[in-house]
């Protein structure tokens, strides 16, 4: 006679194995090192690097990846504020060809402007309301010369 194969668990309701939700899952923390509200006030007192209107009112963050500027990319996630932009709400999110609206790389390619450029220098500036505005009209007078 065969013997009969034996349990290795005690028996269990239906269900009773699976996991159980207990809590949500912990949402990443944003890096305090990332934001910097000051400087994103002085980015927004700044003209607009697409239609110079003054005061922008807004900060656009720059999502483009760039190994040339040390930058990452990610899904749903905002850059660190030293990525931000000047740029006006029509400009930004509000027109049909705004940033948001047309896609990043070809709304920039279209302007003439390399934003992580500006960027860069912006941060490089900042406390420095003067430098940081020359450097932004700079950029919009010579649109087009990447």
């Amino acid at each position: 006679m065969i013997p009969r194969p034996r349990r290795l668990t005690p028996p269990a309701a239906p269900g009773a194995m699976l996991k159980r939700f207990t809590t949500p899952a912990p949402r990443p923390h944003k890096n305090d090192d990332e934001r910097d509200p000051e400087y994103l006030a002085q980015i927004r007192s700044l003209p607009c690097l697409k239609c110079t209107g003054e005061p922008c009112g807004e900060a656009a963050h720059v999502r483009m990846a760039s190994a040339a500027f040390g930058k990452s990319s990610g899904m749903n996630k905002t850059p660190p504020d030293r990525w931000a932009s000047p740029l006006c709400a029509r400009c930004h999110r509000l027109s049909r060809d705004a940033q948001h609206t047309r896609g990043e790389a070809y709304f920039w390619a279209e302007l003439g402007i390399n934003p992580l450029l500006v960027c860069q220098q912006l941060y490089e500036q900042r406390g420095d309301p003067a430098a940081m505005r020359l450097t932004v009209l700079l950029a919009i007078a010579t649109k087009g010369n990447l």
